[in-house]
């Protein structure tokens, strides 16, 4: 019996590194598709290669768009997807829901496939806008008789700027005031996060998306980190309070645009009683962002 157990454990030990690849995880939160029939969807590649394959998206029983990708080792990816009109047409039967599914392969390895279904957010094809409520007339300056100028006063900009993760979607994603070139986040946005597990024969990995709770300000154009206590909800990392390193960088501002990247990081150790061993989790992740002026 005892020469069997050994005899098992030696087989486990002599398996292939590809038969202990970790699986791509499909981000499940709801995508919106742009007017121009484009959605990104995050996938997430844990392993310490790139992959190469086809992703494809089907609503019901039909296949409505296909690419090729590639996912860079230990990455998070925006994958986007084009639909025509009548891709559309099949998503809003299918009520937005839709099944993403990747066919993978590293190179010279093993093929592997990933699936989730998901909401995908198509807006409404046969709505017309309502027309426009008659407003009231623009008041008319005074003329330089009555004491005035004669030239009509600018308005006030606003300082609100509405904002979303990626470069594709609604605004909806985050918010913040812009003052002097300094933002400050008045909507907390979600940042994907990758914990890894090292040491003591520990390979595991999991995705979460964290709050990035710093609101700033930020000095735009300045690369900037805070260290924070916080709580982490990645499953990989023990619940309670720890460190968090939040970063704001990259940030540009343009003609009615603000871009930049957030980002944190964090760890964990942790100890086994029973086999006297401890391991680390290494968690990091960045996204990038775009905002606009919200009126």
């Amino acid at each position: 019996m005892e020469r069997l157990v050994l005899l098992t454990l030696l087989a486990v030990l002599a398996l292939p590194g590809a038969a202990l690849a970790a699986p791509v995880k499909i981000s499940p939160r709801p995508a919106a598709v742009s007017q121009a029939g484009v959605a990104i969807v995050e996938v997430a590649n844990p392993n310490r290669y790139a992959l190469r394959g086809t992703a494809f998206v089907a609503a019901g029983t039909r296949t409505v768009a296909s690419r090729s990708v590639r996912l860079p080792k230990r990455a998070v990816t925006g994958v986007h997807f084009r639909f025509d009109q009548q891709d559309m047409s099949a998503l809003r039967a299918a009520g937005g829901r839709a099944t993403v599914k990747l066919a993978l392969r590293r190179a010279g390895g093993r093929k592997t496939t990933a699936r989730r279904t998901l909401t995908l957010r198509v807006a409404g094809g046969d709505q017309t806008p309502a027309p426009a409520a008659p407003s009231a007339p623009a008041p008319v300056p005074p003329s330089p008789a009555q004491g005035g100028t004669g030239a009509p006063e600018p308005a006030p900009a606003s300082n609100r700027w509405a904002g979303r993760m990626g470069t594709e979607g609604a605004y909806d994603d985050l918010e913040f005031t812009l003052a002097g070139g300094r933002l400050e986040i008045t909507k907390t946005p979600l940042v994907p996060v990758y914990c890894f597990e090292n040491g003591a024969g520990r390979y595991g990995n999991a995705l979460s998306y964290e709050p990035f709770v710093v609101a700033g300000p930020w000095t735009v154009g300045t690369d900037g980190s805070v260290q924070q206590s916080g709580i982490a909800s990645n499953r990989l990392v023990s619940s309670g309070s720890r460190v968090i390193t939040y970063t704001v960088k990259e940030t540009a501002q343009s003609a009615g645009k603000l871009t930049g990247k957030l980002g944190m990081s964090f760890f964990d150790s942790k100890y086994d009683i029973f086999t006297n061993q401890i391991w680390f989790v290494n968690c990091s992740g960045s996204q990038s962002f775009e905002a606009v002026p919200a009126g």
